[in-house]
């Protein structure tokens, strides 16, 4: 096996063509999703909350601090090509196609249902036939204090910067510029995240002093 991930570490994040489907690789990764399956599978008691941060110590390619993840989640290489920074979020039902590195910064908001995806196939019907299913797979990176509202879909090779939402439902196509908001299929920006958004939420309520004396000073 560790010739075999000898020969497969170089390609996963290179964006060269590959066999996805392979009887050696496979089996390792169902290990690693088993793994995974038994994180889902833990009780909502403080002993399974033990266990559930033991289990992502050990499965996440990067351990960030306050980690906080609602089961289930689904990662094809069990979280172990997924680099998370501090104080983060996910909420149920994320999916994490990890072929390639998923790099998440501090402090980011993973709605629930949402879709992260490395993993791409050729174009070319030709390639796309018979048994090996032939990949390629582009890293993902999102910056610090990203929010993805519920049932996003990041696409292979997207970089989202800092600070910037993305809107429940939107597909991201394409890099993201930092302080943004975006939305839609394919995501487009709608409006610039400004000094103002620090005194209202909802659209128009201003903040009260006590949570920006809390929060901002």
């Amino acid at each position: 096996m560790q010739e075999k991930l000898s020969q497969i570490k170089p390609l996963l994040n290179s964006g060269n063509l590959y066999a996805g489907i392979d009887e050696e690789l496979l089996t390792y990764q169902h290990e690693l999703v088993e793994r995974l399956n038994q994180f889902n599978n833990t009780p909502d008691t403080l002993e399974g909350l033990k266990k559930r941060e033991e289990i992502l110590r050990e499965a996440l390619g990067t351990y960030g601090e306050n980690l906080y993840i609602i089961p289930p989640i689904y990662a094809n290489w069990g979280l172990k090509n997924v680099h998370v920074g501090k104080n983060v979020i996910f909420n149920f039902n994320v999916c994490l196609v990890d072929d390639a590195d998923i790099f998440i910064g501090d402090d980011c908001l993973i709605g629930p249902g949402c879709h992260i995806i490395t993993a791409q196939h050729p174009i070319s019907p030709t390639l796309r036939k018979g048994k090996d299913k032939l990949q390629y797979n582009k890293p993902v990176h999102l910056g610090n204090n990203v929010w993805l509202g519920a049932g996003v879909i990041v696409l292979p090779g997207v970089t989202i910067g800092d600070n910037s939402i993305i809107a429940a439902g939107s597909v991201v196509t394409h890099n993201v510029a930092p302080n943004v908001i975006v939305a839609g299929t394919p995501a487009k920006v709608l409006r610039q995240i400004t000094e103002e958004d620090n005194q209202i939420y909802d659209g128009k309520i201003p903040i009260p002093e006590d949570i920006i004396d809390k929060y901002m000073k």
